[in-house]
């Protein structure tokens, strides 16, 4: 890597088995989050909560993660992108602005409540216990920048583990004492409380707290196209739910979360996983353009390689996935989960095609990018939510993110040939996918058993095509590092 000044208490710019080390552990972080989350959540939803109960956190989660970023003004991103990194500015950021804004949102709690079409004084309040979450948490994210910009993600683990351990226990004691949907927001908010204690006692003798008060305008100035795209990016991600509880009961929503959940639950925190290290390595080669865009495409390639089996698989046995990630009550979001299953094949450039670009300071495309998918996705998905389609609508809308021709531009333009070839590789695998799947096509509707065993069989062998097609890809790039 480049060299660079030293911060942040650090001594030396970070090594590439520094770089490997971070990868893996944010890798195995989310493993754990995945893993933990996932059974957490099933058990709430498969013997306490129903869709019509549950919906009002499905619409409030994606509501605060994008208040979340409003919090922030971009600053923990373009920090990691810095040459000097100040995290004193960035605390003070946190504790002045994110304070303000806190409290903001903690007075205009009813005012957010009324987007969601089945809102209640119980959906006022959350929000409210929601504002003093969004504070805690914003105060965790300066030593969680750091670790992650100087490639000591391995430091946040123990915060991660207890954070998540603290949610299950937590969520699962009160859902069972009758506490309802509350059971998961208080658990959310204590999990927040201890991470972030953790994560600063953790970081507590190398984090270097350094303040300039002259430079924090600049920062925030050259932070806000950063907080903008993010704003942007994250609506698309949730443009389902958070159009849905606009417009739909409350028990529609549910389902259309749960059917969310199961079509990109695992591909998003991979995709986060990964990121997380991605970013920051990218910005250590980022004189390096050859290394740059070989992690760009070798990231790309592994999670095309997971989410490829996953879509098909999704779509063969969606009733079957309904009624295990929920029960009975849930079986209605299958037609959801087998209409969007394969929404993932038109947008894998877009996995770390952002990381890239936001370290080639291409942020004004981004926000192009970003901003022709929210009008694509969500005027057409407006439209046919108001049809017969209803909830559905949005999964027809989901294939047609017409911004998306913006950002391959733009990575076609930082490297035409490795574009090409990527783009070679991934219509490969997507034709390789076809053809493995084929014969599942074959075994009646009805089966529930044979589909299962046969798409399960696909997936596994495709898994191992892809393993023997580019497993030397990613263990020469690691050598390569």
């Amino acid at each position: 890597p480049s060299p660079r000044p030293p911060s942040g208490g650090l001594d030396s710019p970070p090594s590439a088995l520094r770089i490997v080390r971070s990868a893996s552990a944010a890798t195995l972080s989310q493993v754990w989050r995945l893993a933990v989350t996932f059974t957490t959540m099933w058990i709430i939803r498969r013997e306490f909560l129903g869709p019509e109960e549950l919906a009002v956190w499905i619409w409030v989660e994606p509501v605060f993660v994008l208040l979340s970023i409003a919090r922030d003004l971009g600053v923990n991103g373009h920090l990691i992108r810095l040459r000097r990194r100040l995290y004193g500015n960035f605390l003070l950021v946190e504790l002045i602005w994110g304070s303000l804004f806190a409290l903001a949102l903690f007075g205009l709690a009813p005012w957010i409540a009324s987007f969601f079409k089945g809102h209640d004084q119980q959906t006022t309040e959350i929000v409210r216990v929601m504002a003093a979450f969004l504070w805690v948490q914003g105060i965790g994210l300066v030593p969680l920048t750091f670790f992650e910009a100087e490639h000591r993600i391995t430091w946040a683990v123990p915060a991660e583990l207890i954070r998540n351990t603290t949610f299950a226990v937590a969520s699962l004691v009160m859902v069972w004492r009758g506490f309802g949907v509350w059971a998961v927001v208080w658990a959310q908010l204590a999990g927040a409380v201890l991470f972030t204690l953790v994560l600063w006692w953790t970081g507590r003798r190398l984090i270097r707290l350094e303040f300039d008060l002259a430079e924090i305008p600049s920062l925030i100035r050259g932070s806000l196209p950063l907080a903008l795209l993010s704003i942007l990016e994250q609506a698309v991600l949730y443009l389902d739910l958070l159009l849905l509880g606009l417009v739909l009961a409350p028990e529609q929503v549910g389902l259309a979360g749960l059917a969310v959940y199961a079509l990109f639950f695992f591909s998003r925190l991979m995709a986060d996983a990964i990121g997380r290290a991605v970013y920051p390595a990218i910005v250590a080669y980022r004189d390096e353009p050859e290394r740059a865009f070989g992690l760009y495409r070798v990231a790309t390639l592994t999670l095309v390689c997971c989410n490829v089996p996953l879509a098909f698989f999704l779509h063969h046995n969606a009733e079957l996935v309904a009624l295990f990630l929920g029960g009975d009550r849930w079986v209605g979001a299958a037609d959801y989960i087998r209409v969007a299953a394969f929404v993932p094949f038109i947008r894998p450039l877009t996995m770390f095609g952002r990381e890239y670009l936001l370290v080639a300071h291409r942020d004004g495309l981004l926000v192009a990018y970003t901003l022709g998918n929210l009008l694509s996705l969500g005027l057409l998905g407006w439209w046919l939510v108001s049809t017969d389609l209803g909830a559905l609508g949005m999964a027809v809308a989901s294939y047609f993110p017409l911004g998306t021709a913006f950002l391959a531009w733009g990575l076609r333009q930082l490297s035409p040939v490795e574009f090409t070839r990527l783009v070679r590789e991934m219509l490969t695998l997507y034709a390789l996918g076809l053809l493995v799947f084929a014969a599942v096509w074959l075994v009646p509707r009805a089966s529930t058993a044979g589909l299962f065993v046969a798409s399960t069989v696909a997936g596994l062998i495709f898994l191992g095509l892809c393993v023997r097609r580019h497993g030397d890809d990613v263990r020469d790039f690691l050598r390569w590092t």
